[in-house]
């Protein structure tokens, strides 16, 4: 059986948009939205889980569930001091999780930041998982990010996703020293950070740069024979729409 549309657009829904959604659709076609055809709630979960979300929504406490481990104690505070120095911007809430995987000889760290900002027409989303293997010294990763920004039926969205292939990192065990412990993950969180100031903001900001000249040039008027760009000061053309309008006047009242 096909997917629901309704069901598809709500699993798409930007950042901060899944509640706004659904009044949309309720309001359009409330039929699509019957408890026999989607359970709602069900998929506002899987909507929270996929994007990332469901991280900034759970309690620190229910993140300490695993079994209790000097590795992963130590990531824990090494990513709270990443994420309190790194997801500071105003309106941004960003939240980290460091689980046990695979029986344990996988630690995956998840980080999830959101900016809301309806009231100016735009969201965005950055979604960060990283898999380290203390025992043979591995890590790899992926970052995920989403944008929207939307105003008069404009509606613009950026998705990027970009893996980050397997590089080595030291060693550890559970039995190492605590200070050891610390010594490594403050190691593993150091190869995040250059991992997302140089493969992943570096190239986002490659890519605004080679935006204008690229990939909005189809989008945007052709530059006149001029060559000169088209001045967007809304003020100065309706001082000039305004001027020239009272100037054919004038030349009306003259030819009568």
């Amino acid at each position: 059986m096909s997917t629901p549309p309704a069901r598809s657009i709500l699993l798409a829904s930007p950042p901060g948009q899944f509640d706004l959604i659904l009044e949309d659709i309720q309001s359009i076609a409330p039929k699509s939205l019957s408890e026999d055809v989607i359970d709602v709630s069900a998929l506002r979960a899987e909507w929270a889980a996929t994007t990332g979300h469901a991280i900034v929504e759970t309690s620190a406490a229910d993140d300490t569930t695993d079994e209790s481990n000097g590795c992963i104690d130590a990531l824990r505070k090494a990513m709270d001091d990443y994420v309190n120095l790194k997801f500071t911007s105003p309106g941004v809430r960003a939240a980290h999780r460091v689980k046990q995987e695979d029986g344990g000889e996988t630690i995956t760290i998840t980080t999830y930041a959101e900016r809301i900002d309806l009231a100016n027409h735009s969201v965005g989303s950055w979604n960060a998982c990283y898999a380290v293997n203390p025992s043979l010294g591995h890590i790899s990763g992926s970052v995920s990010i989403t944008a929207h920004t939307f105003e008069n039926g404009g509606n613009v969205q950026l998705h990027s996703n970009m893996s980050l292939d397997e590089t080595n990192a030291e060693c550890i065990t559970s039995n190492d020293n605590a200070d050891k412990q610390l010594i490594w993950a403050k190691s593993i969180v150091k190869q995040v950070q250059a991992w997302e100031d140089k493969e992943v903001m570096d190239k986002l900001a490659d890519m605004y740069e080679r935006m204008n000249n690229e990939y909005l040039k189809s989008l945007r008027r052709v530059m006149p024979i001029t060559r000169t760009k088209m001045d967007w000061n809304v003020l100065a053309h309706r001082v000039r729409i305004t001027l020239g309008e009272g100037h054919d006047k004038d030349k009306l009242k003259h030819q009568h």
